[in-house]
């Protein structure tokens, strides 16, 4: 009977052991959240990107911006500057995302030299004629009101993810995002409505490598099924952890600062 005891224990104790190191390492969905936005984009970053908007197989747009952010505090905040075509040049937004607060978003016109309040929520709003939403330059930055939950394990293109889903309360849909397990990189994403139909997804198609081997992506694919529409994103130059003049991340003046001298 001793023995047999002496063995339970030894068996139950072998099973505890095995399990402790997937329990300690074990992390939740705004855990995982909080690290993509550490190891991708840092404290702040700067890049330049271009964006190639399709209808079917035709391109109807082409547009080059700058985008300048501020993560990791509170608020976040996000400035967008165009340079092309001509007629978007001077284009401006700001997008601040307070920490459990609704975000707030604004648009600078340099033809009359006004500031203007967006609607955050809005469908019908994109910014600059992109096809990009508030939501997409938002990305991943946790806003407090969201529940992440890690459902699942999956490969993507070959590479081990852990899959979240991202809800907010009284929000009908939600928000699925693929992390790469080995350095949290957000390859995928799908936005569902409420019946659970994918509305809006994202896919990383090239990444590139630092000189540090630090590896980031180069372009994505944004597809909106129910338009039969494309939008192609690919970043030409970016810089991290650098210092963002104060005035570019002001209501009231990012409009006009030039932060460029």
């Amino acid at each position: 009977m001793s023995a047999r005891y002496s063995l339970l224990r030894i068996l139950v104790l072998g099973f505890a052991l095995f399990l402790f190191p997937t329990a300690l390492f074990a992390m939740t969905g705004e855990e995982i959240l909080k690290q993509v936005a550490k190891q991708n984009l840092g404290d702040s970053f700067r890049l330049n990107m271009t964006t190639k908007t399709m209808k079917g197989t035709k391109v109807v747009s082409s547009h080059n911006l700058w985008l300048m952010g501020r993560m990791l505090t509170d608020p976040s905040t996000f400035f967008l500057d165009f340079e092309a075509p001509p007629d978007s040049k001077g284009l401006r937004f700001l997008l601040i995302v307070p920490l459990g607060k609704e975000p707030k978003a604004f648009m600078y016109l340099p033809a009359t030299g006004k500031t203007l309040p967006i609607a955050i929520d809005d469908p019908s709003v994109d910014i600059g004629g992109t096809g990009l939403m508030t939501e997409d330059v938002q990305g991943f930055v946790p806003r407090g009101d969201e529940k992440a939950t890690v459902t699942k394990e999956e490969k993507v293109d070959g590479r081990d993810c852990y899959v979240l889903r991202v809800s907010r309360p009284g929000e009908k849909g939600e928000r699925h995002f693929w992390v790469t397990k080995d350095n949290y990189i957000v390859i995928k994403t799908e936005a569902l409505d409420a019946q659970g139909k994918v509305t809006r997804s994202l896919r990383v198609v090239e990444f590139f490598k630092t000189s540090e081997g630090k590896e980031f992506p180069r372009e994505e694919e944004i597809t909106i099924p129910g338009k039969d529409s494309k939008i192609v994103l690919r970043q030409e130059h970016a810089v991290f952890g650098i210092e963002i003049p104060q005035e570019v991340l002001d209501p009231e003046k990012f409009g006009t600062f030039k932060w460029r001298q």
